[in-house]
């Protein structure tokens, strides 16, 4: 009954801003900063000039000349770029061509993300198992977004396959905390350990933003940034992983099926344990090193934390070292995410990184393998992580790694991002598959390291491109984070948000976005707009393919925001 009455409260909210249409400018919705560069896409190839206009009288306020066109062939467009960068007036504006006009977006003088900074980290709180998501902290815009806790995860076991002398599998084991991965119940260390350094690497690029940024989640006020807070409870979580026998890591924390779309407290599956691989070894070396560093600050908050997370970190990169090449795959009777991974050279890389910048031990510095041409890292594919990790630590590590090649190594990725984002979309995206848009934050991030490192505006660009891109300014002109902008995603794929009885999408989500290789999960003739890769993706439930939700797209969007908000 609950769910029930605050659903019909946002309903008519929601009817109307179902009745949104693409638009023919396509721009960032979330706005500007007053002294940020800002540019919006006109579809068409005649346009000679826009203007921009107030949106609460009409009266235009800037004129500008629009560039040449550019034919874009992952949408279809012709796109015209208005510039109006020296618009630094606060108000609310949207810009108009020939009749075609933009979503109304406002310009600020300052502070224009700090809304959806909280909240896309606020989105790990509301993917917190085994405790229950209070109103106190999970109310947006007026919505009621609590929920009773699910999986306390406090009688788990072993799944068969782990049975031996050492490993009872009849005996439940507790493995509590933790994020839900995506839009299911389970817990994968693979996919929180990728996820887990963008958290890191946030918090170590603009230490000062993150310490005082109040999320209001239950641990806030105890004298640790709230980020670290959020982290934690993904690394508590992780360390009950760790098998204490040998040191090896599990893969997961399962039912043997995905659930059906029910609120997290009635699934009452039984869960397992499940796995033990190389690459869930060294995601979860990689955390617990660079935990290690980061909450060493905070050791009166967490006693022996650090000591502990080193402990583990070592232990697990000995197992991986002796247990080089233990591949992963589910048992026959496990039908959930898998996370498998033929090749374990990238994680042995990244797990390397983090262990030798926190302990400086050149034993580490030996995994070190620069002959790499690197790429935008995703979960299986890992190395970029580690020039990522060391180019932001190069003076913790000088005289321990090549760091001038290891600069070298990373300005080339940098740049081929850049390179990437002089397409017509303006945006660092060569094709659309599952989670193309954690992939364009992903290389948000990149370029956006490289302006950390070396002020050069071109990475800045290609940083605003991506993440312009991400909060409207693109084909389908939706706001790909739910409940920010002025179309954002309704019906994620994601168990919760579409159990809840609420009309409204559980916010700060990012969902995968447009993929051009699976459009038949809900029927290939849903998917109108399947011709262009860039515009194909569908706001339904059924679209696991474009709109699930992961904790792997949402962690490089926090870290591409903490950069846009502190350029």
């Amino acid at each position: 009954m609950k769910y029930a009455l605050r659903s019909i409260a946002t309903a008519v909210g929601a009817m109307a801003m179902q009745l949104v249409s693409a638009q023919d400018v396509h721009v960032n919705q979330l706005g500007f900063n007053a002294n940020s560069a800002k540019e919006a896409q006109v579809v068409g190839k005649g346009g000679s000039h826009f203007e921009v206009k107030d949106a609460q009288t009409g009266k235009t306020v800037y004129k500008g000349k629009l560039s040449t066109s550019k034919y874009w062939d992952l949408s279809g467009e012709y796109l015209q770029t208005a510039d109006f960068s020296k618009l630094n007036k606060p108000g609310n504006y949207y810009i108009e061509s020939d009749g075609k006009k933009s979503f109304t977006f406002p310009i600020v003088s300052k502070g224009a993300y700090e809304e959806i900074s909280l909240w896309t980290l606020k989105g790990f709180y509301l993917w917190r198992a085994s405790c229950p998501i209070e109103k106190q902290y999970a109310t947006f815009k007026g919505i009621d977004f609590s929920r009773k806790a699910g999986h306390p995860d406090d009688e788990v076991y072993l799944h068969m396959t782990l049975g031996d002398e050492n490993h009872d599998t009849d005996m439940p084991f507790s493995s509590p905390k933790g994020w839900y991965d995506a839009g299911d119940y389970n817990k994968y260390t693979v996919n929180a350990g990728f996820s887990n350094e963008f958290f890191g690497m946030a918090y170590e690029m603009f230490p000062s933003y993150y310490q005082q940024l109040n999320l209001n989640i239950p641990e806030s006020g105890n004298g640790v940034p709230d980020i670290l807070n959020e982290l934690k409870w993904e690394l508590d979580w992780m360390l009950t992983m760790q098998d204490q026998y040998d040191g090896g890591v599990y893969n997961k924390i399962t039912s043997l099926s995905f659930s059906r779309f029910y609120m997290p407290e009635r699934d009452l599956n039984d869960r397992y344990i499940v796995g033990k691989s190389t690459t869930s070894a060294l995601n979860f070396a990689a955390s617990m090193a660079m935990a290690a560093r980061i909450y060493a600050p905070y050791e009166n908050v967490f006693p022996g934390f650090t000591k502990k997370a080193l402990e583990a970190a070592k232990r697990a990169y000995a197992w991986a070292e002796k247990n080089p090449a233990v591949e992963y795959e589910n048992p026959k009777n496990v039908h959930t995410g898998s996370y498998s991974d033929k090749r374990l050279d990238d994680e042995f890389q990244m797990a390397a990184a983090e262990l030798l910048i926190t302990t400086k031990d050149k034993h580490y510095a030996n995994r070190i393998d620069l002959t790499y041409d690197y790429e935008t890292p995703v979960w299986h594919n890992q190395e970029s992580m580690s020039i990522m990790l060391l180019a932001l630590h190069s003076k913790k590590v000088a005289g321990l790694v090549d760091t001038t090649l290891i600069n070298e190594k990373f300005k080339m990725l940098a740049d081929n991002i850049c390179l990437q984002a002089e397409c017509a979309g303006g945006v660092a995206a060569t094709e659309f598959r599952w989670g193309s848009n954690g992939f364009v934050a992903t290389n948000g991030v990149i370029a956006g390291l490289a302006y950390y490192k070396w002020k050069d505006a071109k990475y800045m660009k290609a940083a605003q491109g991506c993440f312009d891109y991400l909060m409207g300014k693109n084909p389908t002109d939706y706001c790909y984070v739910t409940g920010f902008g002025s179309k954002y995603p309704m019906h994620i794929h994601d168990r919760r948000s579409e159990s809840d009885g609420i009309a409204e999408p559980i916010p700060g989500y990012l969902c995968g976005g447009p993929n051009k290789y699976n459009q038949q999960d809900c029927g290939s003739a849903k998917y109108q707009s399947s011709r262009f890769p860039a515009k194909c993706y569908l706001d339904e439930k059924c679209s696991y393919s474009t709109n699930e939700i992961a904790i792997n797209w949402n962690a490089p969007l926090v870290t591409l925001i903490g950069i846009m908000t502190n350029r």
